[in-house]
């Protein structure tokens, strides 16, 4: 009984704690709108909750970030986002969403290095979608073998860097329909590992880095009423990655994708979001590209890539409603499991995750918050903070 009072003040601490730290981010945001009306109620980056102008058409936004996820433990850094809306020059065309270019960096208490960029841009009338990354990272792990039954007595440390951009190019064919092509590029070197591990032993391919090149052809379906944070609509992505050495890729092998998302907004701002998610390997899949369960999105409670194989698939389901003032709340569960074979899948072995999460708004209008999520899983609970929804 005292352990039990010992871990839940922990814990309550840890939230104190984190939500003051929600107010020194806030007095730190910095706000510059290039469209900015003389009636838009702002203050150091916060946006008024009476505030109901909708008329911008672009902004900048830069963010001193702060958070913790069990990978990483405590990291730290910045992050800018510009963001813009090109509006219809007839009555047939339609205002675009919002495209947005973003810049991200971090460093962790882990010592793992993080630079990350990507673009989302919708050209007039929503005519063709341009969507890419590129990646910097320099990342102390953890491994603790193929299967979705390793133990955790398994643990062994290595460390990598990774230079990686994707560059996606979609032409709309109807409303809300995307198809197109991508192109990923993906060198992984400077691998060290724990001695006498099974990394080092050099059986698992992929284990001392090499160039991943690929082709995709990707499909999507998007009518969600909001990007960021979504009250309605539905998302259906599909996509395919060739890997191939005839166009630089040190193995061989292909992946399969399929994403589905859904969100029903039962009353005002009270919202139902579910999510599935599959992820299909062939071929000679290395280690860097094969698919995990665990991170801050999908099956929050278990550390990033506590288990590795092949394939995936997945989904989970999250409430979202508001407290009062600022503050909202989610509850969120979820299951799924990697895997070689199908018959390597049981609910014995199912990863599960259950959990809760307070919500800090923003930018009530453009629905941008900051996130503090609690999930619990097979082996335990894990602290999640973070910026915007996870799905």
């Amino acid at each position: 009984m005292n352990f039990i009072s010992y871990a839940f003040g922990l814990r309550m601490k840890i939230i104190g704690k984190i939500l003051f730290l929600l107010c020194v981010i806030g007095a730190n945001l910095l706000h510059a709108q290039s469209d900015k009306k003389p009636n838009a109620k702002r203050f150091l980056g916060f946006r008024s909750l009476s505030d109901t102008l909708v008329d911008e058409k672009s902004g900048l936004l830069v963010i001193p970030i702060l958070y913790y996820t069990p990978d990483t433990r405590w990291a730290y850094g910045a992050a800018g986002i510009y963001y813009f809306k090109l509006p219809a020059k007839t009555e047939f065309e339609k205002e675009t969403r919002v495209s947005n270019v973003q810049l991200f960096t971090d460093y962790t208490q882990n010592k793992q290095f993080d630079i990350w960029g990507q673009y989302n841009i919708f050209t007039r009338n929503e005519n063709y979608l341009f969507k890419g990354e590129f990646r910097y990272r320099n990342f102390p792990d953890r491994f603790y073998g193929i299967g979705n039954a390793t133990p955790k007595s398994n643990e062994e440390k290595y460390e990598y860097s990774l230079l990686s951009f994707k560059s996606l190019f979609l032409k709309k064919f109807r409303s809300s329909l995307f198809l197109g092509f991508d192109y990923h590029y993906e060198k992984e070197y400077g691998f060290e590992y724990t001695p006498q591990g099974i990394l080092e032993s050099g059986s698992i391919p992929g284990y001392n880095g090499g160039v991943q090149s690929a082709i995709g052809l990707v499909g999507i379906i998007d009518n969600r009423d909001n990007i960021i944070n979504p009250y309605k609509g539905n998302l259906l992505e599909l996509s395919s990655y060739f890997y191939r050495p005839g166009i630089g890729s040190t193995f061989n092998f292909t992946y399969l994708n399929a994403l589905y998302q859904k969100y029903w907004q039962i009353k005002p701002k009270h919202v139902l979001a579910i999510q599935a998610k599959s992820r299909l390997g062939y071929g000679e899949v290395p280690l860097l590209d094969l698919s995990a369960v665990g991170n801050d999105d999908l099956l929050r409670g278990y550390p990033k890539n506590r288990f590795r194989d092949v394939n995936f698939i997945g989904g989970q389901a999250e409430y979202r409603f508001p407290l009062f003032w600022r503050l909202g709340m989610v509850t969120f569960a979820g299951a799924g499991d990697v895997f070689k074979q199908t018959s390597d899948l049981s609910f014995d072995r199912i990863k599960y995750s259950v959990g809760a999460g307070l919500r800090f708004y923003v930018n009530p209008l453009e629905r941008l918050n900051i996130r503090l999520d609690y999930a619990y899983g097979r082996e335990g609970g894990y602290f999640y903070f973070f910026v915007a929804e996870a799905f």
